[in-house]
């Protein structure tokens, strides 16, 4: 049996990933934003970005999870249906009485002020007949009706209806404005690594290479946040060099900082919860119940979330082992003073999980401090339960017989 089941054929990845490069071209045509620019989303197009001398450039995307024999994106070839439907899309633009550009004097006035690129993961090939035509005629080696005449040979050989209706769309224009269009049209092909053109964008912002991703990653989740929020609101995404600074200048001013920058790991937790020092040392002193999958679970992600910070942090030479000492030694002071002040001079209490679980709410309000940089709370309290799993530290009076 041969052929693609119907799960196979309604897939909806191809689309999926055709949105997201999509976005990701939008995103960094915002990351090299100038002054006086502004960048849109599905608005006047794909992409569109606007200059400050009142000019639109017109950008229409196009992806393909197809791969030649070398496992690279297909090349775009005479007659893609993509590369043709894009020129009909804009020639229908160009001559949309809707817009008020019925008349010649309009549409060449509107060519003007608009360019317009084709951007795509495929890549151009010396076999494209019409590439080669249009770089010629882009050279000045080749007359506008030279270029035409090719079109025309090429209408001419297609047994394809619908292509041949795109190409019409072209050849339908005034050679005056069939003219201008060619002029004003451009591509960017093979553009198949979009996100590591958004990585070099940010790097170029004299980012340390080190912290490209850490900005990376905030940037593309608030943009993407903001996008969503914009669009259900019912208003259009299109966002000003002036915007952009405002919102996000602060991810990139810290990207250049020595600031140390803490990432969220969603860690893979263990299979026994339960059974970490930690969480036995939490469940004794009845802070949480034997049960309470949700709490070990969340506490279990701070501790490990500390863990990988840190252990991401000296890898990358932004912190050493004394850094990491220093924090530990101040941590385990806290815990010193509130165990001493919990349980030391007074007669034992009728229930020294009273005084273990005041220790432990002391210290779950307090910030640790890591090459003098203060940790977020939620990292601080996976310092404290990091130590108390080791354990370093622990809430009963004697919970070094318990857990050691």
């Amino acid at each position: 049996m041969s052929g693609k089941s119907r799960v196979d054929t309604t897939n909806a990845d191809d689309k999926s990933i055709g949105f997201d490069y999509q976005y990701y071209y939008f995103l960094n045509e915002l990351l090299n934003l100038k002054t006086g620019q502004m960048v849109g989303l599905e608005f006047l197009d794909d992409v569109h970005v606007r200059r400050p001398d009142g000019s639109n450039l017109l950008i229409q995307l196009k992806h393909t999870v197809q791969k030649n024999a070398l496992g690279q994106a297909i090349n775009l070839t005479t007659m893609d249906h993509d590369l043709w439907k894009s020129i009909s899309n804009w020639c229908k633009l160009i001559t949309d009485p809707m817009d008020g550009r019925k008349d010649v004097a309009l549409q060449l006035a509107f060519l003007k002020q608009t360019s317009f690129l084709l951007a795509s993961n495929k890549s151009g090939n010396g076999n494209n007949t019409f590439l080669a035509s249009f770089e010629a005629f882009s050279a000045s080696t080749k007359s506008h009706a030279e270029l035409v005449a090719d079109i025309e040979t090429l209408k001419g050989k297609s047994k394809d209806t619908v292509l041949q209706a795109y190409m019409a769309e072209l050849l339908l224009l005034d050679v005056n404005v069939s003219k201008a269009f060619f002029e004003r049209l451009a591509f960017a092909l093979g553009k198949d690594e979009i996100i590591d053109l958004c990585k070099a964008s940010i790097a170029e912002k004299q980012i340390h290479p080190k912290r490209v991703d850490d900005v990376f990653s905030v940037v593309d989740s608030e943009v993407r946040q903001h996008s969503f929020a914009t669009v259900k609101a019912g208003d259009k995404i299109e966002i000003s060099f002036d915007e952009f600074n405002r919102r996000y200048r602060r991810h990139f001013d810290k990207g250049r900082s020595g600031e140390l920058i803490f990432r969220d790991f969603n860690p893979v937790l263990p299979d026994h919860l339960s059974d970490q020092t930690f969480i036995r040392q939490l469940v004794d002193i009845h802070d949480i119940d034997a049960d309470a999958i949700e709490f070990h679970s969340a506490f279990t992600t701070r501790r490990l979330n500390f863990r990988n910070n840190l252990e991401r942090l000296r890898h990358d030479g932004e912190i050493g082992q004394p850094d990491i000492d220093a924090m530990e030694d101040e941590a385990r002071l806290m815990w010193e003073n509130q165990f001493l002040h919990a349980h030391s001079g007074r007669s034992d209490p009728p229930d020294e999980r009273v005084p273990a679980r005041a220790i432990l709410g002391d210290l779950r309000s307090r910030k640790l401090k890591l090459a003098s940089q203060e940790l977020p709370l939620s990292l601080s309290n996976g310092g404290f339960y990091d130590l108390s799993d080791r354990p370093v530290i622990g809430w009963l009076k004697n919970w070094k017989d318990r857990y050691k």
